[in-house]
């Protein structure tokens, strides 16, 4: 089961924990096998976006400084495009990348870093995703919602294919 909360230490909706956004799922696979399914364009592509969303399009360059783009299709058929750049990946404990949406012209707007770290427990992984800093508590909000649904499918991806 998924875990998403905001991280919040004050009532300021300007303070940096109110823009912080952390999310844990625990998954029944090695922490290899999901690693593999955040760095391995073949298996994003089968559980990347909310849930009814397809991704008819990924790159990724994995290494420190490496591009990476999405385009995530909707169900009406929206395409919202997303990429960054990789910071740290220290297979398979941990990536740390920039996130911006991207318009139709490829320009980025406002950019977010996300951490993931992949903790072994006991042949099962607990999946800690914390992006930061949203420009507002409303946009933290909904990637709260999109990284839930998010997680569910890639939970479904991990029980479908262990050890692909």
């Amino acid at each position: 089961m998924a875990r998403t909360e905001a991280v919040r230490s004050s009532p300021s909706p300007t303070n940096d924990a109110d823009r912080t956004l952390v999310v844990t799922r625990q998954l029944k696979a090695p922490r290899e096998l999901v690693f593999k399914a955040w760095t391995d364009s073949a298996h994003l592509v089968r559980w990347w976006g909310p849930q009814g969303f397809t991704i008819p399009e990924c790159r990724m360059d994995v290494k420190p400084g490496g591009a990476w783009h999405t385009v995530m299709r909707s169900p009406d058929g929206q395409q919202h495009r997303v990429g960054g750049v990789f910071r740290e990946i220290a297979p398979p404990e941990k990536l740390v990348l920039t996130w911006a949406w991207e318009d139709d012209k490829g320009k980025s707007g406002h950019e977010t870093v996300i951490t993931v770290e992949f903790r072994d427990r006991n042949g099962s992984t607990e999946l800690v995703l914390t992006q930061r800093l949203f420009e507002s508590i409303q946009a933290r909000d909904l990637h709260s919602q999109g990284w839930t649904s998010t997680f569910e499918k890639l939970g479904a991806f991990i029980a479908e294919t262990k050890g692909e």
